[in-house]
Formats: C-alpha cells, sequence, structure tokens
C-alpha cells in the first residue's frame, strides 16, 4: 500500500537557537592530536568542555535519583516509546518483514519529537538538544529525597524509528540515516554510540550498513551483516631461544628524531637489553615530543643501565624547535624538507662525527640522514606520509626516495604492527617492510593485582556517557538485589559521584564484584596500572601503543567486538595514495585483499574497509584478548573470567615474541651498520 510519508521527517535546514544559558556556548574546537599512534584521554580531555557542564538540566528536566538503565537506554518510563520498542522487538523476531503499522508508529514519534532531533549550531558539537539530554540525563548523580525520576530523551528509540522509516523504502533515506549517524555523535567520534548495549533490536551497525551503501541498492537488514563482523585470534608460532647477556665493552651514540618518544624508546630499550656487549648513547633531537603528559621522559622511558638518555639544549634544539614550533602536539606539514636538511647539516657540523647510527620515527624526517654516511634505522608507527606536504610535487618527489632508501644496505627500516605494514605496502610496495611488535619494556611493570576488586577504563577523547551507562546497568543488572530499602537508597545519596566536566568517572554497585575507575581518578603511572585486575580499553587508533603497554604488563585486556567501535577520525584519508613506480615484490601477494576493490586501507570510516582493516590490528590478533559485544555482556563476563588462565596466555605469548622481536632488531642493526656479529649475539 502506499506509504504516506509526513512532512515532518523531509529534511530541513536547522534554525539557529538562542543560547539557554552562556554555559551552552561553543568551546574552542579540539586541537587534532598530532604525532603519536594515538593521543591519550589525559592529553585531549583538557581541550574539550564536553556537552553540558552541571549547570544545565537536561531537557527533560533534572535526572531524579531513581533513573535506571532501562529508562536511559530502553526508554521504560515512557509508554509510547516503550510500545514502539516492543513492537519492533516483535518484528525483529520475525525476520525484520515489512510492518506498515510499525513505520507508522515510528514516524508519528520522529514528528512529535523532531524539534530536539535537529542540530543546535549554539551548542558544543552542534549536539541536539535531545542529544544533549540523554548526556546529561545519563551522568547527572541521584537526587536526595523520593522525587519520581523525569526521564532524559530516547535517543536511541528516534534512531531505530529513523532506520524502520528508512528500512520501509522512504524516498530519502540517506538522510534519515544520515540523521540517525549524528544522534550516536557523529560530530563527537561517535562517543553517544552504546546502542548495543540497549534492548533495541538494532544498532549502529544497522545503521551505517546501509548509509555507506549506494541509495539503489537493496537495503540490508541485520541478519544480512554477518560479514562485519571482526575477526579473532590467529595461531602465532613461537620462535627460537633467547641469547644470554655480557657485560658492555662499547659505547655506541645514536641521534634519534621523531615525535613520539615512546616509538624511539622502543628499538633502543631492545638493543640496550639484546646487545649487551655494547651501551648506547641516546639523543633526542627534537626535545618537545609526545606524550606532553609524561613525566621525566629519560627516566620513564629510557631508564635502563645500558642506555642513556640526554637532555641537551643547544643549536641543534633550537632548530629543530624553531622547524618544528608544536612537535608533540601537531602533525603539520614539514615544508621545504631539503632547506632544513641542508640547515641540519651545517649547524650539527663536526658533531655528525661522533654519531655511530641515525634512528628516525618518521619515514619524512628520515630524509635529514640522506647522505651524511651514517647507518639510518626507522622504526614507524605513524602513517607513511605523516608530516609529508600535501602536494602532488611534494609527495612525488618523496616517494622514489623513500623506496631508495628502503632498499638501501646501509638503512633499515621496520614498522611497529600488521596494520601498517600493510598499508605501506599497499602504497610504495617492495621492499616489503619488517613489523616488530612493540614491546614497551618502558613500563618497568608487570601485572600484580593489587587492587582485585577495580577495574581501569582507558576511555576515548570526547567520552562522554560511557561510563554513567555502566553504572545505570550495574544498577539494573541480575547482580542487583532488586528492590532496595529505603536504607540503601539513603546510602546511595551519600556515596560520592565523582564527575569532571560532567562526565562521570567511576561506576560501582554493591552487588558487582568489580568498581570501573577512569584513568584520571589514578597517578597515571605504569606502576599503578599494573595493579588493576583487568583494562577495558576503548581504541580510537588502529593501533595504540597504549594497548601494546598493557599487554606487555600481561594485563587482562577487554575491548569491544562491535565492528562500528573501530571506524575512527583521525585523518587517514589526508595520508592515502600510492606511488606510480609501485611494484609488487616476486612471489608475494599484495597484503590488502583483492576482495576490496574500491576501497582503501585508509577509508577509516568505511564499513567495508574497516571489516578488513581489523584483520591486520594486532588488537584481533594476538592471543589472550577479551572480547565483549556489548555492555552488559562484559558485566557479565568480567566475573566468569580465569584471569589467572588469561595472565598466563598473555605472558606465554610476551616471552616467545620478545625472542623473535630481539633477534630481528640483532639482525635489523647487523645488516644496516654492518657491525661484528659476534658483538650482537648473533
Amino acid at each position: 500500500r502506499q506509504r504516506p510519508w509526513s512532512r515532518a521527517l523531509q529534511p530541513r535546514r536547522p534554525r539557529p537557537r538562542r543560547p539557554r544559558n552562556l554555559a551552552l556556548q561553543m568551546p574552542p574546537p579540539l586541537r587534532r592530536r598530532g604525532p603519536g599512534r594515538a593521543a591519550t584521554l589525559a592529553a585531549s580531555a583538557a581541550a574539550v568542555a564536553l556537552l553540558l557542564p552541571p549547570l544545565l538540566p537536561p531537557l527533560c528536566g533534572a535526572a531524579a535519583e531513581a533513573l535506571t538503565a532501562g529508562e536511559l537506554l530502553d526508554c521504560e518510563g515512557d509508554w509510547e516509546w516503550s510500545a514502539f520498542r516492543q513492537r519492533l522487538q516483535e518484528n525483529a523476531a520475525e525476520g525484520f518483514p515489512f510492518d506498515g503499522e510499525l513505520t507508522l508508529q515510528a514516524q508519528e514519534l520522529l514528528g512529535k519529537h523532531q524539534d530536539v532531533l535537529s542540530m543546535d549550531p549554539n551548542s558544543a558539537y552542534g549536539a541536539s538538544p535531545g542529544m544533549l539530554s540523554f548526556f546529561s540525563g545519563c551522568n547527572a548523580p541521584p537526587s536526595p529525597g523520593d522525587e519520581a525520576p523525569q526521564q532524559p530523551f530516547c535517543l536511541y528509540g528516534a534512531v531505530a524509528a529513523l532506520w524502520v522509516v528508512a528500512r520501509a523504502g522512504h524516498p530519502d533515506r540517506r538522510s534519515l540515516l544520515g540523521q540517525a549517524e549524528f544522534l550516536l555523535g557523529k560530530t563527537m567520534r561517535n562517543t553517544l554510540d552504546f546502542m548495543e548495549s540497549s534492548g533495541w533490536p538494532i544498532n549502529s551497525l544497522d545503521v551505517l550498513a546501509n548509509l555507506q551503501r549506494p541509495s539503489d541498492h537493496e537495503f540490508r537488514l541485520p541478519q544480512d551483516l554477518l560479514e562485519y563482523r571482526p575477526p579473532r585470534p590467529a595461531e602465532i608460532e613461537a620462535p627460537a631461544p633467547a641469547a644470554s647477556s655480557t657485560e658492555a665493552s662499547l659505547r655506541i651514540v645514536v641521534w634519534e628524531v621523531g615525535v613520539h618518544a615512546s616509538l624511539s624508546a622502543e628499538p633502543l630499550q631492545m638493543w640496550a637489553r639484546f646487545v649487551p656487549r655494547a651501551a648506547f648513547a641516546h639523543r633526542n633531537l627534537i626535545q618537545d615530543q609526545y606524550p606532553q603528559w609524561l613525566p621525566n621522559k629519560c627516566e620513564t622511558l629510557y631508564s635502563h643501565a645500558r642506555l642513556t638518555c640526554d637532555t641537551v639544549e643547544d643549536d641543534i634544539t633550537e632548530l629543530f624547535r624553531r622547524r618544528l614550533p608544536h612537535s608533540a602536539t601537531s602533525k603539520d606539514p614539514i615544508e621545504g624538507i631539503d632547506e632544513f636538511a641542508e640547515e641540519f647539516r651545517a649547524v650539527a657540523g663536526e658533531r655528525l662525527a661522533q654519531v655511530d647510527a641515525f634512528l628516525c620515527t618518521v619515514a619524512y624526517l628520515c630524509l635529514l640522514a640522506e647522505g651524511l654516511g651514517l647507518p639510518v634505522l626507522g622504526y614507524f608507527g605513524h602513517p607513511l606520509l605523516f608530516m609529508v606536504p600535501r602536494s602532488d610535487a611534494a609527495r612525488e618527489s618523496f616517494w622514489p626516495r623513500f623506496h631508495a632508501m628502503a632498499a638501501s644496505e646501509t638503512v633499515g627500516f621496520a614498522v611497529s604492527d600488521p596494520f601498517l605494514q600493510m598499508q605501506y605496502d599497499y602504497q610504495v610496495g617492495a621492499p616489503r617492510l619488517p613489523a616488530i611488535r612493540t614491546h614497551a619494556l618502558y613500563t618497568g611493570a608487570t601485572h600484580f593485582p593489587a587492587r582485585p576488586n577495580e577495574v581501569l577504563v582507558m576511555d576515548r577523547p570526547h567520552e562522554c556517557v560511557m561510563m554513567c551507562i555502566i553504572q545505570r546497568l550495574l544498577s539494573a543488572g541480575a547482580w542487583s538485589s532488586g528492590e532496595r530499602s529505603r536504607d540503601d537508597r539513603e546510602q546511595e545519596e551519600e556515596e560520592e559521584w565523582p564527575t569532571k566536566d560532567g562526565r562521570l568517572r567511576s561506576a560501582g554497585g554493591p552487588g558487582y564484584p568489580y568498581r570501573f575507575l577512569t584513568r584520571a581518578l589514578t597517578d597515571r603511572s605504569f606502576a599503578t596500572f599494573s595493579q588493576f585486575r583487568a583494562v577495558l580499553l576503548w581504541a580510537y587508533d588502529m593501533d595504540l601503543i597504549t594497548f601494546y603497554e598493557f599487554y606487555s604488563m600481561n594485563t587482562p585486556i577487554f575491548m569491544p567486538s562491535h565492528l562500528p567501535k573501530y571506524r575512527f577520525q583521525q585523518d587517514h584519508m589526508d595520508y592515502e595514495g600510492q606511488w606510480a613506480g609501485r611494484r609488487d615484490e616476486k612471489g608475494r601477494p599484495r597484503m590488502w585483499p583483492e576482495a576490496t576493490e574500491g576501497t582503501s586501507p585508509f577509508e577509516e570510516e568505511s564499513l567495508d574497509a574497516v571489516r578488513f582493516t581489523v584483520g591486520f590490528s594486532d588488537y584481533f590478533r594476538l592471543p589472550a584478548v577479551q572480547y565483549f559485544d556489548s555492555i552488559p555482556d562484559l558485566l557479565h563476563r568480567l566475573p566468569q573470567t580465569d584471569f589467572f588462565d588469561v595472565v598466563q596466555k598473555m605472558a606465554r605469548f610476551n616471552q616467545d615474541s620478545l625472542i623473535e622481536s630481539s633477534n630481528s632488531w640483532r639482525a635489523l642493526l647487523r645488516r644496516t651498520t654492518g657491525w661484528d656479529a659476534e658483538l650482537l649475539l648473533l
């Protein structure tokens, strides 16, 4: 039958609104974090005045003491939304056939609430009033007394309704699905998207799989999307046994240039430990490196008996500070690399004769060592075109120069993980760079759960409702005692509700065995992190160094398995491109699958690309990582986890792979420098 589309559903330009309160003024936009595999929340949280401060109540009234997870996520306190959800669940049980009455029901709800769905240009990140209401209602602390809870806006119900109308064949289905993506936090790195943790039978995957599909293609239902399930870790063979240790008898001077201190720390720590006949004197030519918040980089990252970290400030330091004034926070392109290299050679002068090897952790900065006659080693944790100017001329000049260096006998390049190895292979082909896993031995810590009832939460930049959703679910789960007494409620009211910028920073419940704490409630040291029972890691890039730090400490890691959680906004398409002279290595197929024709491994928001890129991420390759489908699934799995078994599997793999990595680093050093094999214990 004909579908009576309402005018209320037609796309329209949002009306500018006058701010209700000065607190609604848009804060300065978050500057994209620059170097490194991914910035931590600590580095960016100060720049984010997220959504609403506590001064402004939710759209539907201040959250009262008894707001539950069901009321927040499933809208149980609103009979219209509850009736719609129940009918949608019945429709899902039948395989999502077209249901005209369900479509009309969705259409009426959207028309009724349209004013709270539109972007508000005066609010932070353009969040709509409905999004603001959901955020505030989730994070609001319990109120004293016996007030009946006032409901936040039914955000996930609105997303479901938009999907239902789009599924029914609405002529502007892309706009409807785009609006659904916006409501889940598109402008805030998708940090409102926990719909898979609710009782609604659809989630962001169902929205995105159709939004990113041509409009003339058939609409895909949830049962058609099994291909978007991330893989599970593959079996990895254990390598050969380790070498013995001896006293250092030789001093090797290494100059390093890069913008992420943890990347240079990796090879230096490995050489200091596994080339025991040599001591390494190390100098950071760029003193200002990410992470800025890390106290005393020399002590934290480069501490070892056979590794010297220098803090000299001289004319060389001044040159790099002038050329890269925001080296710790910006990923701006480096203009005039040849003039930069010439000036570097002139300033360094005779001091270059004292240098034994040059280490670079940004591929473009390796050009500074071109022609110096020094062994050059590169360890890359950034895209190949990171910091390369975006002009065609600059890129066409860089491709062959990088290829020539990579093929040189006095140059040894490696990447930090298979994901980057695949991207480099996609762009330049042969020679394929080896991937040497990050072990982060600089942490100096091993998992010892002195805080056995606490789980550390490593959240994402812009995170805003994840902790409060955990808290609401803890209050409503099977571990809850059900009906609460007045004494229970009074005790709950007296408990601290720790928030910052309107966001909850811890979550727990009297009937649940674990309490969740964000890193903001710790001293941020590795020694402290290693004491938690486990870590809950929400990635915001495909190869976070944070992941390797916790894995190397043998700390159990819990990560989401929902594919949309691995759609990132790190501007990777800025680094997309292929060298015209690219060629494959004989006898080795390209790493990027042929089935992905028409997609790029740099398309970080495309489901069709991401479902392949996650297969190259160590998140899904290393053994014993724990996965959960939703937050309720996480809360169910945590108490059932055999943590002893998990830690033992991680420790065994770490031991075996450490041997393999140490052999790789020594071999790379031997090939590049020509140093004696006996010195390198090869």
